[in-house]
């Protein structure tokens, strides 16, 4: 093999190194760009009504998996809206959280609508702090 046959393969490796050490590092910047987290994002629990609340998110500060926990032993709660099909009068509708683990025991109640209402109004609120920054006061730690 000739001095100028070497140069040729010895620059045509350098060349595939530097290549693919771009293709990486691109990669690479892309992905932390991409997959930032956000603050607020580490906001995944609050303490409303009496209740623990968690929640994941999605893009766009969108709520997603919201259900509520029992304060005392962390159980998932059970809700009983049934009065909320039987009268049209906002004070009578009334949605109950109950720990079963606990006994059955009523922990939180909420005024003016069923289930569908009260993931609404919590999801409000989330927001609601998110975008006035004042979360970060009310994580449960």
């Amino acid at each position: 093999m000739s001095f100028i046959e070497k140069i040729f393969i010895d620059y045509d490796n350098l060349m595939l190194c530097i290549i693919l050490g771009f293709t990486v590092l691109t990669i690479s910047i892309l992905y932390i760009i991409l997959h930032k987290t956000e603050e607020y994002e580490r906001f995944r629990s609050i303490k409303f009504y009496n209740i623990v609340w968690r929640w994941n998110w999605m893009s766009n500060k969108r709520v997603v998996s919201l259900w509520c926990y029992c304060p005392e032993c962390g159980s998932e709660l059970t809700c009983d809206d049934e009065s909320c099909r039987s009268s049209n009068v906002l004070a009578n509708k009334i949605t109950y959280f109950i720990c079963q683990k606990c006994g059955e025991v009523e922990k939180s109640r909420i005024t003016g609508g069923d289930r569908k209402y009260v993931l609404k109004i919590i999801r409000l609120e989330i927001l609601k702090r998110v975008n006035e920054n004042s979360y970060k006061d009310e994580v449960i730690k």
